[in-house]
C-alpha cells in the first residue's frame, strides 16, 4: 500500500470515530443537564385530567397516580 494511501486511510478512520464521539457525548439526560423533569399526576379512570402535583380527582375523588 503506498504512502498516500495509508495516510488517506488513516485520517478516514480518524474522522470517523471522532464523528461517532462526538454524536455520542451529546447525548444527555434532562438531569445532567441541569434541568428538573416535571412530575405529571393523572387520574385512573380519568386519564384527561393532569396535574403538575399529587392530589385528588376533580372529577371523582380518586388518588392521582404518577404519570410515566
Amino acid at each position: 500500500m503506498r504512502t498516500t494511501s495509508k495516510l488517506a486511510v488513516i485520517t478516514a478512520f480518524t474522522f470517523i470515530a471522532l464523528a461517532v464521539l462526538g454524536v455520542s457525548g451529546c447525548r444527555k439526560s434532562a438531569q445532567e443537564q441541569g434541568g428538573s423533569q416535571v412530575k405529571k399526576y393523572t387520574c385512573s379512570m380519568h386519564p384527561e385530567v393532569v396535574q403538575d402535583q399529587p392530589g385528588k380527582c376533580p372529577k371523582c375523588g380518586m388518588d392521582l397516580i404518577e404519570k410515566h
